[in-house]
């Protein structure tokens, strides 16, 4: 009988020593923020300080962003969905791209003042809405102050089926 409980308590010891080793090992994995991604794909944000969004066009006058440098912020939210196994040309990669004043502490945008921000959705995909498009329909609540970065943002582009319909983040930059 006491050879049974010394091997239970050895058990029971070694089993706590094996559990504090892996403890140890997850406190050193630190998970990436929690960004709020529609099912079905991965999402970026990513703040780019001393940025600016220039709006250019194409040669068949088609929109694109470019992010230049710049005394402003821009905010980019990529969404890629997750491809589909042995069909080719089912990849989708949505955008939005906006740019502030990083002195603005807060902004309220509605509708068409969302241009004042620059704010544009894209749409990469083998598809006959593919592009890029300005957002005239939304609105957008941006709250920036001390590296800490909210947005709130629901917006609608017409004639675009969109997976990204909204935006819900809290990012430290």
């Amino acid at each position: 009988m006491r050879r049974f409980v010394i091997l239970i308590l050895y058990l029971f010891v070694a089993s706590c020593a094996a559990n504090k080793g892996s403890q140890s090992q997850e406190k050193e994995v630190i998970p990436p923020p929690l960004i709020n991604c529609p099912e079905g794909g991965d999402c970026i944000f990513e703040v780019l300080k001393d940025s600016s969004l220039k709006l250019a066009t194409d040669n068949v006058g088609k929109l694109y962003p470019e992010v230049i440098p710049g005394d402003k912020i821009v905010v980019k939210f990529e969404y890629k969905k997750d491809e589909v196994e042995g069909v080719m040309d089912a990849g989708l990669s949505e955008y939005v791209y906006l740019e502030f004043d990083p002195d603005q502490q807060q902004v309220l945008l509605k509708d068409k003042e969302l241009q004042k921000v620059k704010m544009i959705y894209g749409k990469v995909c083998f598809c006959s809405d593919m592009g890029y498009y300005r957002v005239k329909q939304g609105n957008l609540f941006l709250f920036n102050r001390q590296g800490n970065l909210q947005i709130r943002s629901s917006f609608k582009v017409s004639k675009v089926r969109q997976v990204i319909k909204e935006i819900d983040e809290n990012i430290n930059y």
